[in-house]
């Protein structure tokens, strides 16, 4: 035991006792943002998805549909993106119906909210994020489709 192996190893580890528990402590934070990040980027692009789909079923009903009015138009894009149980009004959902050169033109927006919104809302003030849609379909009958 000359070369002092036994006792410079328990040294050694004494005075690392606690060193990954810190680290630990300091980097589960910014994985669990990163993870939280990830999981609000793929929602987002699902409810842009899902917005989009909306608006162009809105859209398509309004071209068909001379006599639809805008709270018809508004619900036909609220049942298409399947947010809230069929009839119901969807909450944070905002459409608007135009008509333009015989196209019927919808914007959808909705208001999404992220999962890290307190995170993002300290550090960025973008809590909820905006998801916005617009479709536009030739208007196919007779009438004015999105009157009052």
């Amino acid at each position: 035991m000359g070369l002092g192996v036994a006792k410079g190893r328990k040294t050694a580890w004494g005075d690392q006792a606690g060193q990954s528990l810190v680290e630990v402590g300091l980097a589960l934070p910014i994985l669990l943002v990163l993870l939280l990040g990830l999981a609000d980027g793929a929602r987002a692009y699902y409810y842009a998805g899902v917005i989009a789909n909306g608006a162009r079923e809105g859209a398509n009903y309004a071209a068909h549909n001379g006599s639809a009015t805008r709270a018809q138009v508004t619900q036909r894009v609220c049942d298409a993106t399947g947010l809230v149980t069929f009839g119901s009004p969807c909450p944070g959902l905002t459409v608007t119906c135009a008509l333009a050169g015989g196209d019927a033109t919808i914007e959808a927006r909705y208001n999404f909210a992220l999962l890290t919104g307190s995170v993002v809302d300290a550090a960025f003030k973008v809590n909820p994020i905006v998801i916005r849609a617009n479709a536009r379909f030739p208007i196919f009958t007779a009438g004015t489709p999105c009157a009052s």
